[in-house]
């Protein structure tokens, strides 16, 4: 007796149990092998997945639709229920619409076969290209990568960072001129106490993050904050150093120079598995680059009459009604 699940209902939860069990069996390498654990080979098994009416999915199906899941996400996407499910729901869902169709006879309509033929050409074709890819040899990554290193250090350098802590009179809830005139009587405060700046910003500021912060902003880099802020900010030199009111859209601002970073290469050390995968990648990408290069190197002919024939079918004689052609 054949058990049938129902569909809608239950697939998620047994979906995850199921695929959790397989990946444990594929290992921890999260290798995909043109074989099962027990041994059978993908692709093959015409036993059903999925029932829905008179359609089925078989598992031969369902391993054709992983393998067109990127081999790095694919382990993540059979571990989720949830993402199988739907994507099982989707699968029956052509199949059964594709059904219909047959059963119509809509697949032997001309321009239909041309386009099933179309459509397998594309699948073959990315198919083709991941296996090339696959078998891409390997090079000394690591040798890549420093060299890479050496030859384009600008790409590791760490940015101009400044830590700043700032004290800020709104402008929001009282006049402009109001919130210099505050401004700069703290301004005039810390020129006679520059060490209470930072009961100062806990007293005056109108900083809602000041709470959180204390009005510190120990990672700044350009690009993060206002233009006037950002401007005066990393026009400051000296640790201590105070700038004198600063306006923005939020009303006005004591800025202090806690320390200033500047750019800096930073260490191989700290970038090699970063500057690695990315020589992988390079790698790769050329390999891919060059291979199809070399298979698409012939030139494209149009036989005489060719394009003439194809535009007729579409404007008949009535040419002028045809689109203008590039040169």
């Amino acid at each position: 007796m054949q058990l049938r699940t129902t569909f809608p209902y239950v697939f998620a939860a047994v979906i995850a149990a199921v695929f959790a069990a397989v990946i444990a069996a594929l290992g921890a390498t999260g290798a995909w092998a043109q074989t099962s654990p027990a041994g059978v080979p993908l692709g093959q098994s015409q036993e059903p997945l999925a029932i829905q009416g008179d359609v089925v999915l078989t598992q031969a199906e369902i391993d054709a639709a992983f393998s067109r899941i990127p081999e790095k996400h694919r382990l993540a996407f059979i571990r989720s229920g949830e993402r199988v499910d739907q994507l099982i729901r989707t699968l029956l869902q052509s199949k059964v619409l594709a059904a219909e169709a047959r059963k119509a006879g809509y697949d032997e309509t001309a321009l239909v076969r041309e386009r099933l033929v179309l459509a397998g050409d594309k699948e073959l074709a990315g198919a083709w290209v991941d296996q090339v890819m696959a078998k891409a040899p390997d090079a000394d990554y690591e040798a890549l990568a420093y060299e890479y290193y050496l030859a384009n250090p600008d790409q590791y350098r760490t940015l101009d960072r400044v830590d700043v802590t700032h004290l800020l009179i709104s402008s929001e809830n009282k006049s402009e001129e109001k919130a210099l005139a505050q401004i700069e009587a703290l301004r005039a405060e810390l020129d006679a106490d520059p060490a209470r700046f930072d009961d100062m910003v806990m007293e005056y500021s109108e900083d809602p993050s000041k709470s959180s912060n204390k009005g510190r902003f120990p990672y700044m880099t350009r690009g993060e904050m206002v233009a006037p802020f950002e401007a005066a900010a990393f026009a400051l030199d000296e640790p201590g150093q105070i700038t004198q009111p600063v306006q923005t859209d939020y009303g006005y601002h004591l800025i202090r120079l806690n320390r200033k970073v500047p750019s800096g290469l930073r260490p191989y050390e700290t970038v090699k598995e970063e500057a690695v995968a990315q020589a992988k990648e390079r790698h790769l990408a050329q390999y891919r680059s060059t291979y199809m290069r070399k298979v698409l190197s012939e030139p494209i002919e149009l036989p005489e009459g060719a394009v003439e024939a194809m535009v007729k079918r579409y404007f008949g004689e009535n040419l002028e009604l045809a689109p203008e052609s590039r040169d």
